[in-house]
């Protein structure tokens, strides 16, 4: 491991490129969380501004330990990755799919069980998007289907009427961030949300009515 295989690529030793990238996804994991919080700083800065500790809510809401830990996630993820992928290629002196998904269920598996259950909703929900998209692109490839630009558009359109029926009749369902992201976007009046609250109670109501709960 102090020197990189006959089948490694990267530059220096496989030691030397485990720690680079795992630094580096380190960084752009929290820079990336930091972005989304000065989204959500701006979305609740009247609340904010209000606020008797403006300095320390603004604090809060840019730096936090979901930051850090998203970054040491992604970090632990990158460093077992590259460590585990180094290892095999050294033990079994060849190159092939298994090294990928022997390395990539471990280190999935140890990086996604060592964290708290916020960071793992914002994982689940980058990577399921990625892992549908690669699947998607390699039935493409293997010509199971051909590509068609509108079933990445219907595709889209599901899981927005899912998140939509969630947010309109069972926002239980929805993280609380989502929920109250899709608030934060929808404006509604007074008269709207009280709306909004009777018909999620009527489809509750319904729902237990029938006896379906």
């Amino acid at each position: 491991m102090e020197h990189r295989t006959q089948y490694c690529q990267h530059q220096g030793s496989c030691i030397h490129s485990a720690v680079i990238g795992s630094s580096q996804a380190f960084i752009k994991a929290f820079l990336a969380k930091l972005g989304i919080n000065v989204l959500l700083l701006l979305l609740n800065i009247r609340k904010i501004l209000r606020s008797q500790q403006i300095l320390k809510e603004i604090l809060l809401t840019l730096v936090n330990k979901t930051n850090f830990k998203l970054g040491l996630f992604m970090g632990l993820q990158t460093l077992l990755l590259k460590s585990i992928q180094c290892l095999l290629r050294q033990i079994r002196n060849k190159e092939d799919p298994y090294n990928s998904i022997i390395s990539g269920f471990i280190a999935g598996a140890v990086s996604f069980s060592t964290q708290e259950e916020n960071v793992q909703y914002i994982v689940r929900v980058y990577l399921f998007g990625r892992a549908v998209d690669c699947i998607y692109q390699s039935m493409v490839q293997k010509e199971y289907f051909r590509h068609r630009k509108i079933i990445p558009v219907v595709i889209f359109a599901i899981m927005s009427s899912l998140i939509s029926y969630c947010y309109f009749f069972e926002p239980e369902l929805l993280p609380l961030d989502t929920y109250k992201m899709y608030n934060n976007f929808s404006q509604q009046s007074m008269n709207d949300s009280i709306w909004h609250m009777c018909n999620i109670q009527a489809h509750r109501s319904k729902i237990y009515g029938e006896g379906l709960q």
